[in-house]
């Protein structure tokens, strides 16, 4: 019980912190990501940082009522920091200058879905665990 709310809380409390970010400050998100993704270390770090999230929301999530909601989130999660992983560092700088080309707008309702996920994550773990 007490591994499932530290994971889901953990989970939770960094995409409502990312949503946050994407919310206020798209342009600073943007270049904080750039530079994470341009550095072979930040790049590595980050990859692994979204693999080891996905799958620890991948397997935490049994207990708790949106089950498959979170697996399936936890799998993309997982899934993405493999495809950072194991692409080409060229295909890795198109996509992010793709994302980086795209309208504050969109980085705002990347922010508000990251942010609505925390929430309910946040939520879900709440009432599983107590």
């Amino acid at each position: 019980m007490i591994q499932t709310l530290l994971v889901g809380g953990l989970i939770s409390a960094v995409w409502v912190g990312i949503g946050v970010a994407m919310i206020a400050l798209p342009a600073w998100w943007q270049a904080r990501m750039r530079r994470a993704l341009a550095d072979p270390l930040g790049g590595l770090l980050t990859a692994q940082g979204m693999i080891l999230g996905g799958l620890l929301l991948f397997l935490g999530a049994a207990p708790l009522r949106g089950a498959w909601l979170w697996a399936v989130l936890g799998a993309l999660a997982a899934m993405k920091g493999l495809l950072c992983l194991g692409v080409s560092a060229p295909l890795r700088d198109r996509w992010v200058e793709w994302w980086g080309q795209r309208p504050f707008w969109w980085h705002r309702v990347a922010g508000v879905l990251l942010l609505a996920f925390g929430t309910l994550l946040a939520v879900d773990t709440l009432q599983g665990t107590l």
